[in-house]
This record gives C-alpha cells, sequence and structure tokens, in this order.
C-alpha cells in the first residue's frame, strides 16, 4: 500500500477501442506510484493517426469499462479542443487548471516511451509533468535515442518520489506482459464474425464494450 497519495496520473490514448491493457497499465501505475487517481485522456485528433473511430464512440466505450473503477476517471479535454491533439498542449493546459503545486504524471506505455523524441516539443513535458513510462516484466527494451537519453539522465528517479514535487522527473515502473492490442482488436473483429473475434479475444474486452462494438457495426471495414 502506497502512503501519501497525491496528484493525478495522465494516460492519454486513442482507446480505439479501450481494452484489458490501457486498465492494466493503468492499474500498474496506481501500484507503482502515490497518486490519487489516473485520469484517462481520449485524443481528439491525434496527429500521428490518420483514422480513428469518431471520438463519441471511443468516449462512450471507455466509460463503459471504468464505470466500476473508483481509481479512474475521463478527462474529455482532447476531444473538446479543435485541431490535432497534441500531449505538450493537454499538459500545459490541465498544469494551469491545477496549479504549480499539484503533481501531474504522464503516464507512457513502452512504445510510447520509445517514440517520444518525435512528438512535439517533447523536450518541454517535464517542464510540466513528470513521466512514468512502463516496462514489461521480463522483456529487453530497446535503447531510446541518444538525445532522448541525454536530455532524460539527470531527471530519472524512482515511481514512489515522483509525486514529492509537482514536475520535472523520469520513473520506470513494470506491469505485467499483457496481449492486449487495439490493432489486433480491430483486425480480428473485420475478419471474423462477431461470434468468432469475441471468442478469440477473450479476456480483452469489457463485455459492455465488447456489446457496443456489436450493437454499432465498429471495426467490420475499418482499416486496420
Amino acid at each position: 500500500m502506497l502512503a501519501n497519495k497525491r496528484g493525478l496520473g495522465l494516460l492519454g490514448g486513442t482507446f480505439d477501442p479501450v481494452h484489458a491493457g490501457h486498465l492494466c497499465l493503468a492499474r500498474a501505475a496506481l501500484s507503482a506510484i502515490p497518486l490519487v487517481r489516473v485520469e484517462l485522456i481520449p485524443a481528439g485528433e491525434p496527429w500521428q493517426k490518420s483514422r480513428i473511430s469518431p471520438g463519441i464512440h471511443r468516449l462512450n466505450m471507455l466509460r463503459i469499462a471504468v464505470e466500476y473503477e473508483p481509481l479512474f476517471r475521463i478527462n474529455t479535454s482532447e476531444l473538446c479542443r479543435m485541431g490535432p491533439s497534441y500531449t505538450i498542449e493537454t499538459v500545459k493546459t490541465l498544469r494551469e487548471e491545477v496549479g504549480p503545486a499539484m503533481p501531474l504524471v504522464l503516464i507512457l506505455g513502452i512504445d510510447q516511451w520509445l517514440n517520444l523524441s518525435t512528438w512535439k516539443n517533447w523536450v518541454e513535458l517535464t517542464d510540466y509533468v513528470h513521466i512514468a513510462y512502463c516496462s514489461r516484466e521480463g522483456t529487453v527494451e530497446k535503447p531510446i535515442p541518444d538525445e532522448q537519453a541525454a536530455w532524460a539522465a539527470d531527471k530519472i528517479t524512482s515511481p514512489q518520489l515522483l509525486t514529492q514535487t509537482a514536475a520535472g522527473h523520469i520513473a520506470r515502473f513494470e506491469m505485467a506482459p499483457h496481449r492486449a492490442s487495439a490493432t489486433e482488436v480491430r483486425h480480428t473483429i473485420s475478419k471474423l464474425s462477431y461470434a468468432q473475434a469475441m471468442k478469440t479475444l477473450d479476456g480483452w474486452l469489457h463485455p459492455g464494450v465488447a456489446q457496443y462494438i456489436r450493437s454499432h457495426g465498429l471495426y467490420q471495414t475499418m482499416p486496420h
């Protein structure tokens, strides 16, 4: 049990659809970092992805998935903003809203961490938030780019210490490997009947999310 919980975790993504891996990542962050809660931030128009489902569907599925998760809250700030969604703009806005003292922790999966140096104004992120990136237990991590490694070198700390300050540090935490993938979910649903797809994806989707996908005919013809 983590003591002295304070601050907010921020977990962004397209959530197209939200799956068990997303929720496992959020729970792992809550276990490793003394956070009050995790805010799930569905992307509006992610600039690195050209085709995604309408925001209303992604938001509705997310609401279903976290309905009984008291430590998760949905933040719709990116969905309400016009134009491409850039993380740097989101964290700037959140910092203005919560003030200078509140710890904010941007939670990244390992793929996002490895790709961080391609993001807009990525070196400025720690001016507004901490970064906590997740590695999967038992896997060998790829090296990050030299520029990113140099930038991160003097910011590294332990996840337990992240919320002692408002921003500026980087920590690594672990979670058990999880095979769930939104890309694989979409691919499976587009190739199989609904009944076959749900058997293949057993345990990956909240039952209510699976029913929502079926009811609205999502991903049946969507590009992968």
